[in-house]
């Protein structure tokens, strides 16, 4: 090998060598959200009822290791619901202060998940029970879980369906808060035609706006909706039909978080 061979085979190396370390000191390792085999899975412990009982007031950091099987009833795709979703089995819902952005890209509505609950945080906000991360301020017992820690605590089980509850305004209860339901047969207030769900030019003021859904029988339902959604903007609609939603409470106050502008079918006429 001549001279001029082993200057550059020196220098190769030491690029290389070079790129190598960079790489490894500059970069962090995204986070893995494989899909583990059954046999992997740790066994369901709790239901998601038997995990809200174990709520106290101030909030419970769990120290179990508490296993809860279920499906992801949210869809975060459309803004409504950010870095949060809510989980659903067959004795109710939960909401997951998660600090996943586009959390339903890795985790798509109908996803059935099994959530390992150690090191997470019960907590209550406006009298919902919510899972998060021990929080640092006194006034929320909850903080949004660390977005590079999601993958160890919510596994991906398996695609599945979900079904949404077929409810009326009548028959709402807490039962139902956090899962996705539908109401058939309800509509906007005539006051609140020409509307727009949200108020996105002035979103700094008004984060959330309410709305209010009304069935043939007077029964009124506000439905709430970020000015930072992607349909914001959007009138509402003028007929009337169905409208599927995770259901959600403000102490004793039900209300409608829609996820999606498409759940919103009002196309028959109004009564």
């Amino acid at each position: 090998m001549n001279r001029h061979s082993i200057y550059a085979f020196t220098l190769s190396m030491l690029l290389g060598v070079g790129m190598t370390s960079c790489t490894k000191y500059n970069e962090v390792d995204p986070p893995r959200f494989d899909h583990p085999s059954q046999e992997e899975l740790p066994l369901p412990t709790h239901t998601i009822s038997q995990l809200k009982a174990l709520y106290k007031r101030g909030g419970v950091q769990i120290d179990k290791p508490i296993v809860v099987s279920a499906v992801i009833a949210s869809d975060d795709s459309e803004g409504n619901l950010y870095k949060s979703c809510y989980i659903e089995d067959e004795t109710g819902g939960i909401e997951l202060k998660f600090a996943l952005g586009n959390l339903s890209s890795i985790y798509p509505q109908g996803t059935r998940v099994r959530l390992l609950c150690q090191g997470l945080q019960l907590g209550d906000y406006a009298g919902q029970i919510n899972v998060g991360y021990p929080s640092k301020e006194e006034k929320y017992e909850t903080a949004f879980y660390p977005e590079l820690l999601v993958h160890r605590s919510l596994l991906k089980e398996e695609p599945t369906t979900i079904t949404p509850y077929e409810l009326t305004i009548p028959t709402l209860s807490k039962q139902y808060a956090g899962t996705l339901i539908r109401l058939r047969d309800v509509q906007f207030l005539a006051s609140e035609q020409g509307h727009t769900y949200a108020d996105p030019l002035g979103k700094e003021k008004n984060r959330n706006v309410n709305r209010t859904l009304v069935d043939r029988s007077g029964h009124q339902l506000i439905v709430r909706t970020s000015s930072y959604a992607k349909f914001a903007g959007r009138v509402l609609p003028t007929g009337s039909g169905s409208v599927t939603a995770i259901l959600t409470y403000f102490r004793d106050t039900p209300q409608l978080l829609i996820l999606r502008e498409q759940d919103v079918q009002l196309s028959n006429p109004r009564f």
